[in-house]
């Protein structure tokens, strides 16, 4: 099996390089044959990608140790569950990991246009995903081979990094994965676009589902990636603005600027070089983030260890952005639309103020994210560039773009005039307002969250209005009832809806960032059993230390019953586990969950008197980070799958709606 899955890795190769030389020749021949037989090329390089994958997951599983991958990254008494999941725990098994999903959407957009075989656009699009496949085999052949034997055989592994074995780890680089993969295909799209010189608006109606697909993938890898720093790295937060965090969140904002710019782009006919350059940059930032995090240039708890391989990165990056603005450069004239901004105050101006916020904030991580690097290589001195700068540059952007997504709606397209304005505003406006008040009460007293909340109620209601004003619309229309026009209106038009779902989750999201983020409060207490720690009106009563026993860890925690202004909450147990193949033991948090706040503790150590030194946190609104997130991803869903259509009956869609934030 060792065998089968190396050498179809080798054969893959071969098969990709085939593709690609038949693929050109059919094209510069006009012959369909070699075409056609490209095509068949890139199903047999995903049956081959199984073969592998299929074949170092069955290494894991059944403690094949003679490969130094499965060695490096698993144990005998390491839990099954675990041991499939390190396909994608170290370097060689994630870039074959992301190789193999290349190849099932290269697969999947096949066969969705084998209707258009004929089609010009067709061949490039099949070339530029066989060439993105070619890349990550030669990774997989040449520098990072996941099938490399040792000279001895070990008894046993490594074992799997203990920070890893959480499920955080098991959904996250999976979700990550989809959506960094995912935008090859609308990168590919347009590319195709810029060489056939079709460069209407088809491309992107051919991509919309995969880039809204991409899109929620990539959100729900950097929430899943939160939600594992909250749970196991024992600091209380899901954000730090870690370089390898920034890495991720960089291509989607790119993406969410695309998200919204397209919409211009199909019902204006304007900003077509924006949206060619925002895919490029998109797809280029994945790739960017792929260096960062296997170069080993930057320190982070999410990289990979010092590799060569993040240098290959490097330079097929540094291909990527040459070849797509060569071809920009070429279509420059053709791409430029003859529509033009009418009018400051317009949907169309509000787009792009939001793109432009949306870069900004791209932008400003990008250039922190860098500037340590550069620093070292120039004078030799690695300056630290840590979350006071983010938050002091971003936070003020952040804000920016929340009051963008509820001020959108309220204004039409080309122009609006201001007794329009007036009149649509009135009511999110003085809603707004009188928010402020209550808002302070409940114990929101700094400045920017108070912005950060009032303008969350201005973009809640300004989405109740847009779903208000269609139903009651439907209504007059149809005399339906309010529940079956609203869920009609819902179901005939879910790009626009699903859109404004998107919008309601971003805004939960952020009421859970800014309550943990300025509101959270910390202590740290040295307790012996039967004394207490005391943060606001909680009491933390330490009642002993336990032993305990598992899988392939041994561990120490601390029994800790809460109180609540007088009332028993039960027991927390945060604990210190020691692995049998690391050295180092590792901090397990406690955390009680509740819509208002969290309780999260922490054991940081222990005397042999049995003393112990907890740390206590308040975390609050943090649940609704999650909460939003799942509401942004039923969004989302809802804006990307079709709906049935009924014979002989003609159905309408809301032109011009893209889902975004």
């Amino acid at each position: 099996m060792i065998d089968l899955g190396r050498y179809a890795l080798y054969i893959g190769l071969m098969v990709s390089v085939y593709t690609l030389f038949a693929i050109l020749y059919g094209l510069f021949r006009r012959n369909r044959s070699f075409i056609e037989s490209g095509y068949r090329g890139l199903y047999l390089i995903f049956f081959l990608y199984t073969i592998s994958a299929i074949a170092l997951i069955y290494a894991f599983v059944t403690d094949r140790f003679q490969i130094r991958y499965v060695a490096g990254y698993s144990e005998r008494a390491l839990p099954l569950f675990y041991k499939v999941t390190g396909l994608w725990a170290g370097q060689d098994g994630s870039l074959l990991f992301w190789g193999w999903l290349l190849s099932l959407f290269g697969l999947i957009v096949m066969y969705q246009n084998r209707k258009d075989r004929i089609h010009l656009y067709l061949p490039y699009v099949a070339l530029i995903i066989g060439a993105v496949e070619a890349f990550f085999l030669i990774l997989s052949v040449f520098v990072t081979p996941p099938f490399e034997l040792l000279p001895t055989t070990p008894p046993d592994g490594n074992g799997l990094n203990p920070l890893l074995q959480n499920p955080g780890m098991v959904f996250h680089p999976p979700a990550l994965y989809l959506g960094y993969v995912g935008f090859t295909v609308p990168f590919a799209f347009a590319m195709a676009a810029l060489i056939t010189g079709e460069l209407d608006s088809w491309w992107i109606r051919k991509t919309r589902r995969w880039t809204i697909f991409s899109w929620t993938f990539l959100t729900l890898g950097i929430v899943f990636g939160g939600w594992w720093a909250y749970r196991e790295l024992g600091w209380g937060g899901v954000w730090g603005w870690d370089p390898v965090e920034n890495s991720s969140l960089m291509p989607w904002l790119t993406a969410t600027a695309f998200l919204h710019s397209v919409m211009i782009q199909e019902r204006r006919g304007m900003l077509k070089v924006w949206n060619m350059a925002l895919i490029l940059l998109t797809f280029s930032l994945s790739i960017f983030g792929t260096f960062l995090t296997r170069s080993g240039v930057v320190a982070s708890v999410h990289a990979f260890g010092q590799s060569s391989v993040g240098y290959v990165f490097l330079g097929f990056l540094g291909i990527v952005l040459v070849f797509g603005m060569i071809l920009i450069s070429i279509r420059y004239r053709e791409l430029r639309g003859e529509e033009r901004l009418e009018a400051l105050l317009s949907r169309e101006s509000t787009f792009l103020y939001n793109n432009l916020i949306l870069l900004g904030i791209a932008f400003a991580t990008f250039w922190g994210t860098i500037f340590p690097i550069i620093s070292e290589a120039v004078k030799g001195v690695k300056v630290s560039v840590g979350p006071p700068f983010f938050n002091r540059v971003n936070t003020p952007l952040f804000l920016a773009m929340i009051a963008i997504m509820g001020i959108c709606p309220l204004i039409g397209w080309r122009s609006t005039s201001w007794q329009s304005l007036k009149r649509r505003f009135a009511i999110p406006t003085l809603v707004m307002m009188a928010s402020v008040g209550p808002i302070i009460l409940l114990g929101a007293d700094r400045p920017m969250a108070v912005f950060f909340y009032a303008f969350s109620v201005f973009v809640l209601v300004t989405t109740i209005i847009e779903f208000y004003d269609g139903t009651r619309a439907r209504q007059r229309m149809t005399g339906e009832g309010a529940l079956t026009a609203l869920g009609r209106l819902i179901s005939k038009n879910r790009r626009r809806y699903g859109g404004y779902i998107v919008h309601v989750g971003i805004v939960m999201m952020t009421v859970g960032l800014v309550g943990y983020g300025f509101f959270q409060q910390k202590d740290e207490a040295h307790l012996k059993p039967g004394e207490a720690l005391v943060l606001d009106d909680y009491r933390f009563v330490f009642n002993g230390l336990e032993p305990g026993r598992k899988w392939n860890y041994e561990a120490v925690r601390a029994k800790i019953r809460v109180f609540k202004g007088g009332k028993d909450l039960g027991f927390l147990y945060p604990e210190k586990r020691f692995y049998t193949k690391q050295g180092q033991p590792t901090t397990e948090v406690a955390i009680r969950s509740g819509l208002v706040e969290d309780i999260y503790l922490i054991l940081a150590g222990w005397n042999n008197d049995g003393s112990v030194t907890i740390v206590a946190i308040i975390d609050p609104l943090l649940q609704w980070i999650w909460i939003g997130t799942g509401v942004a991803t039923f969004g989302a869903i809802l804006a990307v799958v079709p709906r049935r259509k009924r014979a002989g009956v003609r159905v309408p869609v809301a032109e011009g709606e893209v889902v975004g934030t």
